[in-house]
Formats: structure tokens, C-alpha cells, sequence
């Protein structure tokens, strides 16, 4: 991504400061907490966290709002967030595991081929405000090829744990799937590439687990994903419409 700002000694605090918020039990939802971390509010500005692990990107891709994240080793928080979009998303600020935009985390074992993600898992805990219109989502993309540049041309998958309800994913609902004990709607559309959205039938704002390697056999059984294609980056993060200051990913981990 354009114009990366590196992690500084302000991440000794942060994780101070999220180890309070997760032991006192932050509401899920509430005013936005306070924490200590590194600033990003460049349009396409992103932070290394979790020594590298991970990259946290602010992507305000579909406005000219202003936003702005504060990162911190296990998460971020967004504040402000300005936005008042009423017929698409204005940003997906997230964490990103894996090659983004000729941006690769440290160590990551994508671009991965898709028959090959068995135990790919992942557990995410948020935060959201009492306003606003946005979602929670994962964002997975995949390539025909092993893709580390540019924007993947094969598939978008994304799994929606919540939405306000003026939010709906691309197209419209077209069957509905059990994956993980929990059932979801499955949604196809297609703007510039396909897309496929799950979106559980009761939102949630943490998972454990979650086994990611499910959802993109099921996009592979409906013929959207071909085996020799390429997973390049698992992404986590908030859609908002309409404000989005305090949308807050508490903790974050995905492991494959």
C-alpha cells in the first residue's frame, strides 16, 4: 500500500492499554475506547502490527470523508470516521494477513493455492457503536494466479458476522449453508469480479475458530473458485456507510 507508516514505541502502550480494555470486558457496544498506538489517516495508509505479522490498513477507498485509525498489536480502533454514503461502502479499514497491493506480511504462506488451506482458522473480536451503518467482515481474495501486485481478478469471498440493516452485500441471497455449527446466507454478485458473501443468520461479535478453509470449499463446490487458483490475503475488518468512528477490532489472530 501507498505511503506505509512503521509501528513506533507508542505499541509498548497500546498493549497496555487493549490488555486493560479486554480484562475490565469492553461493552460491545459504547463510546470509543481510549488507546495508545500508532495514528494512520492517509486514504491507503497502513501500519505493520504484531511484529509484522500482520499489516492494519485504513482503505478509505469509496469516499472522500475524512477517517482515520490508531493500530495496536492485537487490533485497532477507527476515530473519527465521517462518512455518509447511502448506495456503497466508503472504506474497509482491516487487518491483512498475507499480499495486498505488493504489500506481503512477514512470513505469510500466501499466495497459497486453494486446495492446499486445510486448517485455516480464524478468531476476531470487535467492538461496534451505538450508530452509524457498516459491517463486520472478512474479505478473502483469490487469483488465478499467485498474485502478490494489483488487485486479485478471480474471486472475492467475504463472511459478514453483523450488519445494520439498511447494509446488504452485492446481488442477492441465493441459498443458505451450515459451516461451523451456525448457518449463513449466501449471497452472489458481481461488479468487476465475482462475489460471494456469507452472511450469518445471527450476527455475532466474536468468533473462535472460525474455519475459514470451510467457506472457500463451499465457494469451490458452487463453481465460483477453481482448485488451481490462489488465495493471496485474508483481510478483517468494518464496511461503513455512515460514520464509523468507534468500530474496533479488540483481538485478532489467523492461523493456517
Amino acid at each position: 500500500m501507498n505511503g506505509r507508516r512503521r509501528a513506533t514505541s507508542g505499541m509498548i502502550v497500546a498493549i497496555v492499554a487493549v490488555l486493560a480494555v479486554l480484562l475490565g470486558g469492553s461493552p460491545a457496544l459504547g463510546t470509543t475506547p481510549r488507546v495508545e498506538g500508532t495514528r494512520v489517516c492517509g486514504k491507503t495508509e497502513s501500519t505493520p502490527v504484531a511484529g509484522g505479522r500482520y499489516e492494519v490498513q485504513n482503505n478509505v477507498w469509496g469516499a472522500d470523508t475524512r477517517q482515520c485509525i490508531t493500530a495496536f498489536d492485537v487490533g485497532f480502533v477507527v476515530d473519527p470516521a465521517e462518512h455518509h454514503k447511502t448506495d456503497e461502502p466508503a472504506a474497509y479499514p482491516s487487518m491483512v494477513w498475507g499480499c495486498n497491493y505488493g504489500n506481503c506480511t512477514r512470513d505469510t504462506p500466501f499466495p497459497k493455492r486453494i486446495t492446499e488451506l486445510a486448517g485455516l482458522r480464524s478468531s476476531w473480536a470487535v467492538s461496534v457503536p451505538p450508530t452509524g451503518d457498516y459491517n463486520v467482515a472478512y474479505d478473502l481474495w483469490m487469483d488465478p494466479t499467485p498474485r502478490r501486485n494489483g488487485r486479485p481478478t478471480g474471486l472475492e469471498l467475504m463472511i459478514w458476522l453483523k450488519n445494520t440493516p439498511r447494509v446488504q452485500p452485492i446481488g442477492s441471497k441465493k441459498a443458505e449453508v451450515t459451516i461451523g455449527g451456525t448457518t449463513w446466507d449466501v449471497w452472489l454478485g458481481a461488479i468487476d469480479l465475482p462475489t460471494i458473501t456469507y452472511v450469518r443468520q445471527q450476527p455475532t461479535l466474536e468468533v473462535t475458530d472460525l474455519p475459514l478453509d470451510r467457506f472457500v470449499a463451499d465457494a469451490q463446490d458452487r463453481g465460483l473458485a477453481k482448485p488451481e487458483w490462489y488465495m493471496t490475503s485474508v483481510q478483517a475488518g468494518f464496511e461503513p456507510w455512515i460514520g464509523g468512528s468507534g468500530l474496533t477490532t479488540r483481538s485478532f489472530s489467523a492461523t493456517l
